[in-house]
């Protein structure tokens, strides 16, 4: 009997809640799934340095009508899109990407490639790569 009338408790508090007016409480913690990928923009697979590894994260702010050099990346990289338009062309597969705010660019691997803002607003960028520790960077400009 103190069970049913445990629950009968806890249903009427719960739906007290549900019929609350104003806002619903936020969750403390809240998880937006963004993207789960295996293959970079040109179809390759993602595969990581053996051994000790380093992750470097860096903001990129690309300005309006700029240009990245020809290079190319021997690590994977990855980035998320926070604002603009970001063109990116690969010169090796004759493949041309577009990201925009909320894309996941998952960068290709010692392909050359440049991107260019062709947009009237700054592109901005989150960018991780992932390298071996000994590694400072992970962009080869080509010559």
């Amino acid at each position: 009997m103190r069970r049913i009338a445990g629950a009968a408790l806890l249903l009427t508090v719960l739906a007290g809640n549900a019929f609350a007016e104003g806002p619903m409480p936020v969750p403390p913690i809240a998880v937006k799934p963004i993207a789960s990928l295996d293959k970079t923009a040109s179809g390759q697979p993602i595969t990581f340095p053996q051994g000790p590894g380093r992750v470097i994260v860096a903001e990129y702010v690309i300005a309006p009508g700029a240009m990245l050099p020809l290079h190319k990346h021997p690590y994977p990289r990855f980035a998320y899109v926070l604002q603009g338009t970001l063109e990116v062309t690969d010169k090796d597969t004759d493949q041309t990407f577009t990201y925009k705010p909320g894309d996941v660019v998952v960068e290709v691997i010692d392909q050359r490639h440049l991107g260019q803002n062709k947009g009237s607003d700054a592109v901005r960028l989150l960018v991780l790569d992932t390298t071996p520790t000994d590694v400072k960077g992970n962009v080869v400009v080509e010559k």
